[in-house]
């Protein structure tokens, strides 16, 4: 089995939000935070052919980077890399050691804001957090216009920004950690709830299509219409 770019893409965004993975048999693959406020999923070109564990994903991905082309080769204890003359046995290491995302589907609710965000106006919003030392990034409604905002809660008198994405008749505030939107290079339609919870669904045309479950800091606000 061959490992596509785009799958190795998603494996080494889900590093940053976990640093061990499960391989599970069938063509997604998915990852949670161990603060359990992240969790996503990659529906993936591969079809991997069993479940093994991977402790340290980051420096599996290194081994990958050994080989130009390599092939992979499951069995139930390892995974073998080879190019050639050339071959690394990977050892899956006990399941127990990792942490892995609940087997059950997540039920979404049904949204109280949705709207679709370019990558840029994301990417644009996480420099501003960066550039302005702000922690948080907000969705917020208000005079009919819905605006992705990097904000400080705790200090209403810091500088802020803000650009306007959509348009909505409900007034909301939802707030999250910068260091919880560890997403992928792609638009996305941003779904949230309020009870704690948004789905950023990846609006591609090519490569894997990936959905993360982000939750929602504690002083978000939903007021309605």
């Amino acid at each position: 089995m061959k490992i596509s770019e785009g799958t190795l893409s998603v494996l080494k965004n889900f590093s940053l939000i976990n640093p061990s993975i499960l391989f599970k048999p069938g063509n997604e693959i998915s990852t949670i935070s161990s603060s359990k406020t992240i969790l996503s999923t990659a529906t993936v070109d591969e079809t991997f052919p069993v479940k093994g564990a991977i402790y340290n994903l980051n420096r599996f991905l290194g081994v990958l980077s050994l080989f130009e082309d390599p092939e992979l080769t499951f069995d139930e204890h390892r995974v073998t890399i080879s190019e050639g003359a050339k071959n690394i046995r990977y050892t899956f290491t006990d399941e127990k050691m990792v942490v892995v995302p609940p087997d059950r589907t997540i039920e979404f609710p049904d949204a109280d804001a949705s709207v679709e965000v370019p990558w840029k106006e994301l990417n644009d919003v996480m420099r501003a957090c960066a550039v302005m030392d702000l922690p948080e990034v907000a969705l917020v409604g208000e005079d009919g216009k819905i605006s992705i905002c990097a904000m400080d809660t705790k200090n209403p008198t810091a500088d802020n920004y803000s650009s306007d994405v959509g348009e909505t008749s409900n007034t909301f505030k939802f707030i999250f950690k910068v260091e919880n939107l560890k997403l992928m290079n792609y638009n996305y339609l941003i779904e949230v709830t309020a009870k704690g919870i948004a789905k950023f669904t990846s609006i591609n045309q090519y490569g894997p299509k990936v959905v993360y479950f982000i939750a929602t800091e504690a002083k978000s606000e939903f007021n309605g219409a």
